[in-house]
C-alpha cells in the first residue's frame, strides 16, 4: 500500500512514526515549509527536521529538537548581544549548517533532505512541500508577522485575525510530490495546526487537486477534548471565524476528505458532522505504540 501522509509540526510527525512502522507499505511523507525562516544566518526547517528526528527515534522530549542535546552555541550568543530566544542545539546547529551551505551552493531544498533523510538511514521519503519559497505570514493586532515572530517570539499568544501564503501561487510542488499524491491508495492528513500547518501545503495549488484524486483522503483531529493537544490550534480556528470543535477540523478540510478520525472524548462531535465519515478513535499517539495502533486502524478500515 501506497500512503502520503501531509505533514507539519510533532503531531504529524508522530503519526509519521506509526505509519512507517506498517509492514508492506510505501510512505511518503509531504511537509510543510511555511515555518521556514533565516536564523543568525541559518536556513531553519522546522517541521522538516521534526519529522526526520521523530522518524530517527531521536527527537527532543517535547517532540522538537534533538534528543540530550546541549545549547551551549545558544547560550554563548547572549554574550554578543543576540537574541536567542529561538533556540537551537549544538547538534541539531549542524543540521542546519549543512542545510545552509547546501543551499547556498544551489542545491534545491529536496535534494538537501534527500541528503539529510539518507544520513540518518531513514528509508521513508521526506519531501518538502516546495523547493520555491513559500512562508507564512500571520496577521495580529499589531499587523502584519512571520511565522516565527508569531510562534516563537510571541509564545503564539496573539489572537489569529487572518493568514497569507506568501509566494504560494507561483511556488510549483517539489520533486516527487505530486506523483506520490496520485500515485497513492490512502492520503493521510496528520493531526496538525489545520491552518498552520496543512493549508500552507494544500495553498499550492497544483497539490490541492491531486489530493482529490486518491480512492482515499483521511484526516486525524489535533483535538481532544475539542482543545488541541499541542500549540494553538483551536484557538486559530476560532479566531479565523471556523466553528467550534472538530466541526471545524471537517470545515478546513472541507471537500477534500472522506473520513475524519476523532477522540473517544469528541464523541458527541460525529453527531454534528453530516457532510464527512467520522471514525471515534483514541488518537493520542505520544507514544510509539499508540502511533502505530493509529496507523494499523488507518490502513485496516
Amino acid at each position: 500500500m501506497k500512503i502520503v501522509e501531509l505533514s507539519g509540526g510533532v503531531g504529524g510527525a508522530r503519526l509519521a512514526r506509526g505509519l512507517a512502522a506498517l509492514e508492506r507499505t510505501e510512505l511518503t511523507v509531504i511537509v510543510n515549509v511555511g515555518d521556514d525562516a533565516e536564523n543568525h544566518g541559518l536556513y531553519v526547517s522546522p517541521d522538516l527536521d521534526t519529522v526526520i528526528y521523530t522518524l530517527a527515534g531521536v527527537e527532543g522530549p517535547l517532540g522538537w529538537g534533538r534528543s540530550g542535546d546541549t545549547f551551549e552555541c545558544n547560550s554563548e550568543l547572549a554574550r554578543f548581544g543576540l537574541d536567542n530566544t529561538f533556540r537551537l542545539g549544538d547538534r541539531d546547529l549542524a543540521l542546519k549548517l549543512f542545510r545552509t551551505y547546501r543551499l547556498a551552493a544551489s542545491t534545491p531544498l529536496s535534494q538537501v533532505t534527500e541528503s539529510i533523510v539518507t544520513s540518518f538511514d531513514l528509508g521513508t521519503a521526506v519531501i518538502p512541500a516546495t523547493d520555491d519559497l513559500l512562508r507564512t505570514t500571520i496577521r495580529i493586532e499589531d499587523g502584519w508577522v512571520s511565522f516565527q515572530e508569531y510562534f516563537v517570539n510571541r509564545g503564539h499568544r496573539d489572537e489569529v485575525l487572518e493568514l497569507r501564503f506568501e509566494g504560494a501561487k507561483p511556488a510549483r510542488p517539489a520533486p516527487g510530490v505530486l506523483e506520490a499524491i496520485t500515485g497513492a491508495d490512502r492520503v493521510v492528513i496528520g493531526p496538525s495546526n489545520p491552518p498552520l500547518s496543512i493549508w500552507p501545503i494544500l495553498a499550492l495549488e497544483e497539490v490541492r487537486d491531486a489530493i482529490r484524486e486518491p480512492p482515499s483522503v483521511d484526516a486525524i483531529s489535533p483535538l481532544v477534548g475539542g482543545r488541541a493537544v499541542k500549540g494553538p490550534a483551536d484557538r486559530v480556528m476560532a479566531s479565523l471565524g471556523l466553528p467550534p470543535g472538530n466541526a471545524g477540523v471537517a470545515r478546513a478540510y472541507q471537500g477534500l476528505i472522506d473520513r475524519l478520525f476523532i477522540d473517544r472524548s469528541d464523541t458527541s462531535d460525529a453527531e454534528r458532522l453530516h457532510d464527512v465519515e467520522v471514525v471515534v478513535s483514541d488518537i493520542m499517539i505520544q507514544e510509539p505504540d499508540a502511533a502505530r495502533r493509529l496507523a494499523h486502524e488507518l490502513v485496516a478500515s
